[in-house]
């Protein structure tokens, strides 16, 4: 590269400011020392209930479609969540920010 295109690059950079701080965050994030799930399979929701969750400002919430399920850093099958929801220590639920329904889980 020639010095005025390093010059215009960083010319550009100073000028156009990236700020990630103007990004508003899509999703939030709740801790719970457990959870309950219940399933309808016919309509495909379900409600997970939050036991002792300081941030939450309900003590259920709902999801629509199947939620994502990670354990230990893996993608399971919800049907093994399902057989497993009652070993999750600390899960945390990814809610949408907008309705607060359950997008993903984590534990």
């Amino acid at each position: 590269m020639t010095q005025v295109q390093l010059s215009l690059i960083l010319l550009f950079w100073c000028l156009i400011p990236i700020s990630t701080a103007d990004v508003a965050a899509r999703d939030k994030a709740i801790e719970s020392t457990s959870i309950r799930v219940e399933f309808n399979s016919i309509s495909i929701s379900g409600i997970i209930y939050v036991h002792q969750c300081e941030q939450c400002r309900k003590s259920n919430y709902t999801f629509t479609k199947i939620p994502l399920v990670i354990r230990r850093g893996t993608t399971i099958a919800f049907d093994i969540f399902m057989n497993d929801f009652q070993n999750a220590k600390y899960p945390t639920l990814i809610l949408d920010k907008e309705d607060l329904t359950v997008l993903k889980v984590v534990y």
